[in-house]
């Protein structure tokens, strides 16, 4: 088992522990790019590994999309899940990590898979700005910004701060444009 998880490149590993962290699933490979674009913020191996580039949904990785692939044609994963086999292989991985590792990938699975794709697209517009292509999708997402955040405050999925910086809003002005106002001033 351990020669074989010498033979997984650091990509590889990062996808199947993201996997495991996410009990086995992920939402789809939309958010696959995305939450390994913020991994590759945080941890070095990965940012030499993958070569993000800008495109309308956002940051785009091919050498995550290859890996990914040569995971699926190994029959470790399928398509959004481990297989029995990519279980083992990500317990084994996730085991190999530091704690400091696990709460950082956890806390990435646990935030980015709650989000929609209209949420996650906002998300990375503002918080990353140069990573989202502007287009028509973007345009139509940045016209309901605070529509958008407003849900996603309102289902606990970011702080009020948060909710006010992805609708260009003062914390302050995002506490009046909430429905549940009164709440939030209590």
């Amino acid at each position: 088992m351990i020669e074989k998880l010498k033979m997984f490149s650091p990509v590889e590993k990062y996808i199947l522990i993201l996997f495991y962290a996410g009990n086995g699933k992920i939402k789809g490979k939309f958010w696959l790019q995305k939450e390994m674009f913020i991994l590759s913020k945080v941890f070095e191996e990965l940012n030499e590994e993958l070569d993000f580039e800008i495109f309308s949904n956002g940051p785009f990785s091919e050498t995550l999309e290859e890996c990914r692939n040569a995971l699926e044609n190994s029959g470790l994963i399928t398509g959004t899940e481990l297989t029995k086999e990519g279980k083992i292989f990500a317990q084994e991985l996730w085991e190999q990590i530091s704690d400091k590792e696990k709460s950082i990938v956890k806390a990435t699975v646990e935030f980015f898979e709650e989000l929609d794709k209209e949420e996650l697209l906002l998300y990375f517009y503002i918080m990353y700005p140069g990573s989202v292509e502007k287009n028509n999708k973007i345009d139509k997402i940045l016209k309901n910004r605070k529509k958008i955040a407003l849900k996603m405050l309102k289902n606990e999925k970011i702080s009020l701060s948060m909710a006010a910086k992805l609708a260009d809003l003062s914390v302050e002005e995002m506490i009046f444009q909430s429905p549940f106002s009164g709440d939030l001033l209590c």
